[in-house]
């Protein structure tokens, strides 16, 4: 991929939230309440349909369901090894992530996340499907901006490195979001305002960190894309006013996944198209190979 490639695709992942926030803020009223896996499922379709680098494989019946995820991404190429991360969808519904708390054989869903993540030297992270209708909630720091400039509506006067609905689809470090979940200050909080600050939009993934226009070089996107990771999963900013309370959350260490040299076996049999039955799959997979020409 070159730069105009990757700019492409940034401008693809930014269209591709502007549209799930409009479905997230107007559809209850249409009588069409989308869910996590319907956004998920368009989203990935389109992004396939729109970059050629990028490919998605849909599996109807995953051979290991529960391991706290709804898709993975991997990111990279043949020569510089693969990103892997790993994603749990959480859908906005009137200010607050209902399921956020949500259990699984017992079980809460980020820690089983977390530690799977960690088996398979994954990057764990929170997809937060949003759209609200006002502005940036006062006093909740943007992530995105060095001068902390909130976000506004198509980047009128605001922070020029995301526009408000760029935050539709929104990342989080999982670490953060569940060390903030079962926080002893605010335990089981479900509301927007408690993850905001340690989300970005997931355009930003390729584009590099405090910049309003500079992507991600493609040839040593895995190296860079490791450093911006490690830096996100790190402690909060000085600036986040309620990052005090982080002090008190046994915040564990951030993950640091090591870089993937080749696909999983069961996705690289996929990709040739080939049967892998019995290994493990998740809900869906992406491949992001930025040597594809």
């Amino acid at each position: 991929m070159n730069a105009a490639d990757m700019h492409a695709l940034v401008d693809t992942l930014d269209g591709l939230a502007e549209a799930t926030w409009d479905k997230v803020l107007r559809g209850p009223a249409r009588g069409m309440k989308f869910g996590e896996e319907s956004l998920t499922d368009h989203n990935l379709f389109e992004l396939d349909r729109a970059c050629p680098a990028v490919e998605v494989y849909k599996f109807d019946h995953p051979a290991e369901a529960l391991n706290g995820a709804d898709f993975e991404w991997y990111i990279g190429g043949g020569i510089q090894g693969w990103v892997g991360l790993r994603f749990q969808a959480k859908k906005l519904d009137d200010g607050a992530y209902a399921e956020l708390g949500h259990r699984v054989v017992g079980e809460r869903q980020y820690d089983l996340l977390l530690r799977l993540a960690a088996a398979d030297d994954m990057w764990p992270f929170y997809c937060f499907y949003n759209g609200w209708d006002g502005p940036w909630p006062s006093g909740v720091v943007n992530a995105t901006c060095p001068v902390n400039e909130s976000p506004r509506a198509g980047k009128a006067g605001g922070c020029i490195h995301a526009a408000l609905e760029h935050f539709g689809c929104a990342i989080a470090p999982a670490h953060q979001v569940a060390a903030r979940h079962r926080s002893p200050v605010r335990r089981g909080r479900l509301e927007l305002d408690d993850y905001l600050a340690r989300s970005r939009p997931w355009s930003h993934l390729f584009r590099r960190d405090g910049s309003a226009c500079d992507v991600m070089p493609s040839r040593k996107i895995a190296t860079a894309l490791e450093e911006q990771l490690a830096s996100w999963s790190g402690p909060p900013r000085p600036d986040d006013e309620d990052g005090a309370l982080d002090d008190v959350l046994e915040l564990p260490d951030p993950p640091r996944p090591g870089r993937h040299a080749e696909l999983p076996a069961w996705l690289a049999a996929v990709r040739r198209g080939e049967p892998s039955e019995g290994a493990y799959r998740p809900k869906v997979a992406v491949i992001v190979d930025v040597e594809r020409s």
